[in-house]
């Protein structure tokens, strides 16, 4: 763990120096946030007035946190209500989750579950640049027994009853 703490730190030192190349051996910032992925835990029934700070300090007693988020609404910038919370290893993850289960946080008794990841969004019909027609994708209707008569085909021949060119 202190190793890939080391190559977090060496890396997110040379981005922020301008190297943004990416060296040989050093492990991306995406790929070691995948890493913790475990230890990310979902905060839901959270009070409106509830803030990042006071989220991080009710699950700081518990182990070392490297990010709290709280979820907030595009628009308002108004608390959505649930949040996350990510610690730096499983062990204090899974403590917090049964330490704090139900536990009352500003006038709220809060839900702690595992983070599961983001399903991916379903697929339209439409291809690579989304959209799509569905009606083309929806059963046939019932063929109907009625007939419309017939086209004839443009060899037949025309009848010579007039003749506008006489």
């Amino acid at each position: 763990m202190a190793q890939v703490r080391s190559s977090l730190i060496r890396g997110l030192s040379q981005a922020l120096s301008g190297n943004r190349r990416q060296q040989a051996g050093l492990p991306s910032v995406y790929m070691v946030a995948r890493s913790f992925s475990d230890a990310k835990l979902f905060v839901g029934g959270l009070s409106f007035r509830t803030t990042e700070d006071g989220l991080r300090d009710c699950f700081a007693a518990h182990g070392d946190i490297s990010d709290v988020r709280i979820i907030t609404d595009r628009e308002t910038g108004r608390s959505r209500g649930f949040g996350f919370v990510t610690y730096y290893n499983d062990s204090d993850a899974e403590t917090a989750l049964t330490k704090l289960q139900g536990h009352n946080l500003d006038g709220r008794a809060i839900r702690v579950d595992r983070a599961s990841a983001r399903p991916p969004p379903p697929r339209s019909p439409g291809g690579a640049f989304g959209g799509g027609f569905t009606a083309l994708n929806e059963p046939p209707e019932a063929p109907v027994d009625e007939d419309w008569g017939s086209i004839p085909s443009l060899n037949a021949d025309v009848p010579s009853g007039s003749n506008p060119s006489s």
